[in-house]
């Protein structure tokens, strides 16, 4: 139940999204224990943090869960709504706690997002696309969080190949969440209704809602092909191209199955492309 409540699966996505974003950096050595250290840290701090925000969404969302998903923990009975503001509470400190053990800069961004999601998680949906846009910020900055938790100094780190893939992988996370979160919305929109929440499906239409949602896809597909055109000196494009074609292929599919269907492969394929990132840096022809 409290694997449920703090979305595992989401959880460890997370994890391997700092992991991933961490070995781009060069000054990652595998064979520093300390920086090694600390990037499976910030990993486990920003799956904490995750778990925290899920719980705690979980918290306020109590009463539309009812309509909208009546099997999840608190409105089927299973844990009690203090129970989870108390557990959430404790995830966000470990968390936080784990973060200020790497450095200043992870202390600032978990301290930073921790807020954003019980912000988020309270008063997001009284207002037209703030919900959509906090959750989309919130994953690409996880691999923010992973580059940081390598250096000492972010003046440390050099825009080269590796920080360029780092900014495409993160705004390709930001368009295809973007993309999902409006999905969801499609999904949620007779709870949202009776809870009187802003939503894009309330205030424009399912269809036209759903249109935006593909445009935010076709941008992501886009930007997933940066890396072929602008000449990477140490990335497998076949590993990566392979894998990325495939991903945007079922992404573009998933748009057209019903939103709780569609939302659950998108999921897949933005796990599907980050493991395309992570084959192209680890593998270079």
């Amino acid at each position: 139940m409290l694997l449920e409540l703090v979305r595992i699966r989401n959880a460890l996505i997370v994890f391997f999204g700092v992991i991933v974003s961490a070995t781009f950096i060069l000054t990652c050595d595998l064979t520093d224990n300390a920086e090694v250290g600390n990037v499976i840290i910030a990993g486990i701090a920003a799956s904490l943090i995750t778990g925290a925000g899920n719980a705690i969404n979980d918290y306020f969302d109590s009463e539309v869960d009812k309509i909208n998903k009546p099997k999840k923990p608190i409105p089927s009975g299973r844990i009690a709504k203090p129970d989870v503001g108390m557990i959430s509470i404790v995830l966000f400190l470990i968390g936080i706690g784990l973060s200020k053990s790497i450095n200043d800069y992870c202390l600032i961004i978990a301290i930073l997002n921790s807020m954003i999601l019980i912000l988020y998680a309270k008063y997001s949906k009284k207002a037209l696309l703030i919900s959509n846009l906090t959750i989309s910020y919130l994953v690409a900055s996880v691999f923010l969080f992973g580059v940081l938790a390598t250096v000492d100094n972010p003046g440390e780190i050099m825009i080269g190949d590796d920080l360029r893939i780092v900014m495409i992988m993160s705004a390709c996370a930001f368009l295809m969440t973007f993309s999902r979160e409006i999905i969801k919305d499609i999904e949620d929109i007779e709870g949202d209704k009776r809870e009187y929440a802003i939503t894009l499906p309330i205030r424009i239409g399912i269809e036209n809602a759903k249109k935006s949602a593909i445009i935010l896809a076709i941008g992501a597909i886009l930007l997933s092909f940066l890396p072929f055109f602008i000449h990477l000196r140490s990335f497998n494009l076949l590993s990566y191209g392979i894998l990325i074609v495939l991903a945007d292929i079922i992404f573009l599919i998933s748009l057209t199955m019903h939103p709780s269907l569609g939302q659950r492969i998108m999921v897949f394929c933005m796990v599907l492309a980050l493991i395309a990132f992570f084959l192209g840096n680890l593998t270079s022809i």
